[in-house]
């Protein structure tokens, strides 16, 4: 809990102000996507093959504090320098460890769940929200002291603090699962759907989430010292979905409550374009606290339950980062010219339809999530 609550509100301190930041410093829309598509290239080689390596060595605490010393670098550069290449550095810096650490961490808490049969994956989750709620509050407080130096300085001091926390996962497991090479252990057919229909979904959420405080602060007219309290709203909202997903997915088949979760999402960045006043705003993201939490838990326990256990952890980076990363790679600048061009009307309205395109192609590939790979005998 206190890993999931302080390493959340590091990101929740860093990461509403970061775009921000860059737009003061006379960075394009444009820009700002063609950054995060170099984000994901780098992501594209450097998640699956760090998470191989650690699900092969039986490094995953390592990896994971390695991935927070690098969240608390980009932080400190952004504290202390305005210099555009160095400030390109630490925004693919931030980039290339934010998801797979966030990842990493959920893939660890899943299994340390599942050996203790202890089924609250929503509950730990929670104080991620809860964290990154305080953390953007915190933001706007930061903010309004120190301006943006202050703010990612103590970004980077919760990413050290997450750092001594990460030692909760022990360093090896006990016993040492037996060796098994990897053509023997074959992928479900429904990963590969899961993969197409992640590409089109992160498609949609990420490049939305590039720019939504951008929209908040630009087109509705939010100051900067109030994004972090909008921020807040995104993981105060969640908490109680988060103990209530507990409940009610393990009453439904995890595909459905997938599908039902995205169309949620699809909803939701479609009327984000449309929405002309706050409380219609706060509205719209308490209808994101609902649909959010449902489509985060069912994508990993959905990976999981079709993942071997010799190679869950890199199933996970594949579908939670690498398959982002391709999206963002071919897709961020494209989608950064169209909100700087055609509006974000038509920008949401274009995230939308990519979410709602991952959505079809699961419910095309719905009888191919049947059944976990066969373990080969060693």
């Amino acid at each position: 809990m206190a890993l999931q609550f302080l390493s959340l509100a590091g990101i929740g301190v860093a990461w509403p102000y970061i775009n921000v930041y860059l737009t003061e410093l006379e960075f394009s829309g444009t820009a700002i996507g063609t950054l995060g598509s170099a984000g994901a290239m780098l992501s594209l080689v450097l998640t699956p093959l760090l998470n191989q390596i650690a699900d092969r060595r039986l490094l995953h605490r390592r990896l994971l504090m390695l991935y927070f010393c690098g969240i608390a670098l980009a932080n400190v550069v952004f504290a202390t320098s305005s210099l555009h290449l160095l400030l390109i550095a630490a925004v693919v810096l931030f980039r290339v460890t934010v998801a797979p650490s966030l990842t990493l961490t959920m893939q660890l808490t899943m299994t340390h769940l599942l050996r203790s049969g202890k089924a609250v994956l929503g509950q730990i989750r929670s104080f991620a929200s809860m964290g990154f709620a305080i953390g953007s509050l915190l933001a706007g407080l930061l903010f309004a002291i120190g301006g943006y130096g202050l703010l990612f300085w103590v970004g980077a001091a919760f990413a050290l603090l997450s750092i001594q926390m990460a030692t909760v996962f022990p360093p090896k497991p006990k016993v040492k699962p037996k060796a098994v090479a990897e053509d023997k252990q074959p992928r479900n057919r429904g990963f590969y759907v899961l993969a197409a229909s992640q590409f089109f979904i992160s498609m949609g959420t990420y490049n939305a989430y590039a720019f939504i405080f951008i929209y908040f602060n630009k087109d509705l007219g939010i100051p900067s010292a109030d994004i972090g309290l909008w921020a807040a709203i995104l993981g105060v909202v969640e908490i109680p979905f988060y103990y209530l997903m507990d409940a009610i997915l393990p009453k439904v088949r995890i595909r459905v409550a997938f599908i039902v979760s995205v169309l949620g999402i699809a909803l939701f960045t479609l009327a984000l374009g449309a929405v002309e006043t706050l409380p219609a705003l706060a509205l719209l993201l308490v209808f994101r606290g609902l649909v959010w939490p449902g489509f985060h838990l069912s994508s990993f326990q959905l990976v999981n339950a079709i993942s071997h256990p010799g190679n869950a952890a890199t199933n996970q980076a594949l579908l939670q980062v690498t398959m982002p990363s391709v999206s963002l790679l071919l897709t961020g600048s494209l989608f950064g010219w169209v909100f700087d061009n055609l509006g974000p009307n038509v920008f949401f309205v274009v995230c939308a339809l990519a979410c709602s395109i991952g959505v079809c192609i699961v419910v095309a590939g719905f009888r191919l999530f049947d059944a976990r790979p066969a373990v080969s005998p060693a």
